[in-house]
């Protein structure tokens, strides 16, 4: 299923947008170019097809670098398998930028915009403006391509996506989650010399996996958890957006490295030891990530209280207690948590069901493996985030941004 070209950031002038200095930096082999990376798990993924990419395992950045006497390739560029593509095309007198950020997770795309606008070209004129001569046809790549052969079993160090192929352009069979183990049946080289991708046993089929994303080295077991680590990890957020990784223990609880405990209440909300602090699977927008654009209004409670709600830049509206809500068409609106607020006092003759009468399931998504719990509302179905989901016609569910999930419950 195609899904739509969602966003394009295009300028054409030279690079000058100043970004926020990051201890992640990434600058290209040759000097050229600079880009500040979302965070440490980031790395540049060998891909004979690009000039650069950078890959977290699941989501990605690729830039490529043409002079001005050079075909431009197609801008629109979105397929099956992501949820949005984001792009901002640079130029210079001599030379051409194109920035591309394909986003798989619909929560890092303010961490993939910010990494495109920080890009700084730092050496200008490094190819001469005229059109190139054509090339004599180059042989085939496949055929300086070996596999050496190996049986070892390794493990994820982050989301990462499974290939047909040892390239970022080869379709996605699916994915393993951080911390998950895999069977390595073969190192990809090149003349002779490693590649950077492992071939890798994949639902009875062989697949790839870039090797930056894959440690001979199991998770480490929470410290103080004298119980057994079951293989499983996550990463949880808290309400500023603050990470980290927790394994699951046969206790039934959670423990991150230093042995400190958390507690799964639901499927995608967690919360301290001590029940203090309350952590979700989805990274929660803030309003540093989206701005206003339409004015303040009241709706109220169904008891008649009233309360603000603002329309931001991602569509949606949100409560003064940053409450994301949508407009359901009827003169209500929807809060991720939940509740319904009504366009003018009074609110319906009958009450409006709760949160916990009202159908729910938890879904897994069909390319990472990712749980999210869904709660039915206004004829669709949203995760805590807001996000709208639908049926599919072989029983699936597929969100807003087109990313497909099996129905567990």
């Amino acid at each position: 299923m195609k899904k739509s070209l969602l966003a394009a950031l295009t300028a054409a002038a030279v690079l000058c947008i100043a970004a926020p200095a990051s201890a992640e930096t990434f600058t290209s082999q040759d000097g050229v170019l600079s880009i500040d990376l979302p965070n440490e798990n980031w790395k540049e993924v060998t891909d004979p097809t690009k000039w650069i990419v950078l890959s977290d395992g699941a989501n990605s950045l690729t830039v490529e670098h043409l002079s001005n006497g050079e075909e431009l390739p197609d801008m629109a560029v979105a397929d099956e398998h992501y949820v949005n593509v984001y792009q901002a095309v640079f130029s210079t007198q001599n030379e051409v930028f194109i920035i591309t950020g394909s986003v798989v997770d619909a929560a890092v795309i303010p961490d993939i915009t910010q990494a495109i606008l920080s890009a700084k070209v730092l050496k200008y004129d490094t190819k001469m403006a005229k059109k190139p001569e054509p090339a004599a046809p180059a042989a085939p790549a496949a055929s300086s391509f070996t596999i050496a052969a190996v049986n070892e079993t390794m493990y994820a160090t982050t989301g990462v996506n499974v290939r047909s192929g040892y390239s970022t352009n080869d379709t996605i069979l699916g994915g393993l989650a951080a911390g998950s183990s895999v069977t390595v049946t073969g190192k990809v080289q090149k003349d002779g010399q490693d590649y950077g991708w492992y071939q890798v046993s994949y639902n009875g089929a062989s697949g790839y996996v870039s090797s930056q994303f894959l440690s001979s080295t199991a998770p480490a077991q929470p410290a103080s958890n004298s119980n057994s680590f079951t293989g499983k990890a996550k990463t949880i957020y808290d309400a500023t957006g603050g990470a980290v990784t927790v394994y699951q223990s046969t206790d039934g609880n959670w423990y991150d490295n230093s042995g400190k405990k958390y507690v799964q209440t639901t499927d995608y909300e967690f919360v301290s030891g001590d029940g203090e602090v309350v952590y979700t699977i989805n990274k929660p927008q803030t309003s540093d990530d989206i701005y206003a654009v339409g004015s303040s209004f009241t709706v109220y409670w169904e008891n008649g209280n009233g309360e603000t709600l603002t329309l931001f830049s991602d569509g949606y509206y949100y409560s003064s207690g940053w409450v994301r809500y949508w407009d359901n068409g009827n003169n209500t609106y929807s809060g991720a948590d939940g509740t319904i607020l009504y366009a003018s006092m009074g609110g319906p003759s009958q009450p409006t069901e709760s949160s916990d009468e009202v159908e729910q399931h938890m879904l897994v998504s069909r390319v990472t493996g990712a749980e999210v719990f869904v709660s039915a509302g206004g004829g669709a179905y949203y995760d805590s985030q807001g996000t709208e989901y639908s049926w599919i016609d072989d029983g699936g569910m597929m969100d807003y941004y087109g990313n497909e999930y099996d129905v567990r419950w």
